[in-house]
């Protein structure tokens, strides 16, 4: 996978921390199951959660760190 050729939409999937996935149900355990998330799906996320998505996307180079909001509301 290049991460130059992922949407933003993609990067996103692999950029959130993974324990917002929710369990896998009994019934599909062994499949080969993946959660995406979307637009409707919102969560918190501690300093360091965010300074870890921030870390992987500098791995993938400058131009890959998001805006991923604003501090207070």
């Amino acid at each position: 996978m290049h991460l130059f050729k992922l949407t933003d939409k993609q990067l996103a999937q692999l950029l959130i921390p993974k324990r917002f996935v929710p369990p896998t149900p009994p019934e599909l355990i062994g499949k080969n199951l993946e959660y995406v998330f979307d637009s409707d799906d919102k969560f918190e996320l501690t300093y360091d959660e965010l300074v870890e998505i921030i870390s992987k996307a500098r791995l993938a180079g400058p131009k890959l760190i998001p805006v991923l909001g604003m501090i207070g509301s």
